[in-house]
């Protein structure tokens, strides 16, 4: 039995297809919710948004990417371990408030829920810093120049009607690559 080239193509494209994505979909599918749930990058993700949530008319946490340049200055090697695990520490502090108050952790909460739990946590001083640190990362990710991850094409600089200085960095002489040096 002879096939005509455009149906072996297809089954052989189905058949690459299927090989190729089976072990990813066994893994999502085999991956317990519970682990995306205690995904410390999912919480500052979402308090990153409740802090700083989009407007109509300005941009909000999401729009500036605060959580990749989070993510950035937290991996970098120039950053202190200690406020590195501090960060994460307090994604474990708030699931754990969020788990003794409302049975869940803090993805999971409502939006008054959230409100409600950020306020229970800044009634500690650790709470307070916490929350302090992350507001001056999403400041910093709004109004630094996009090469770092923030403030993608600038809509940080546009909403504040800014115009940078210039020279701008490259992205080669950051200085996060200054300072190896």
């Amino acid at each position: 039995m002879l096939i005509n080239r455009r149906t072996f193509l297809i089954r052989l494209t189905g058949f690459f297809t299927t090989l190729f994505l089976a072990p990813m979909i066994a893994r999502a599918v085999t991956e317990p919710p519970s682990t995306k749930l205690n995904d410390p990058w999912l919480t500052i993700d979402v308090v990153q948004d409740h802090l700083f949530p989009s407007e109509t008319d300005s941009p909000g946490a999401k729009e500036i990417n605060a959580i990749t340049y989070l993510r950035n200055v937290i991996s970098s090697p120039a950053i202190d371990q200690d406020e590195k695990e501090f960060i994460l520490n307090g994604v474990k502090w708030l699931n754990d408030l969020s788990l003794e108050k409302h049975e869940a952790v803090f993805t999971q909460l409502s939006y008054s829920q959230r409100t409600d739990m950020l306020r229970q946590i800044t009634e500690s001083r650790a709470g307070r810093r916490w929350v302090s640190k992350l507001l001056t990362y999403i400041i910093e990710a709004l109004l630094g120049d996009p090469v770092y991850g923030g403030n993608p094409d600038g809509v940080g600089w546009n909403w504040l009607n800014h115009h940078p200085g210039f020279p701008r960095p490259p992205k080669h002489k950051r200085y996060l690559e200054l300072r190896r040096v």
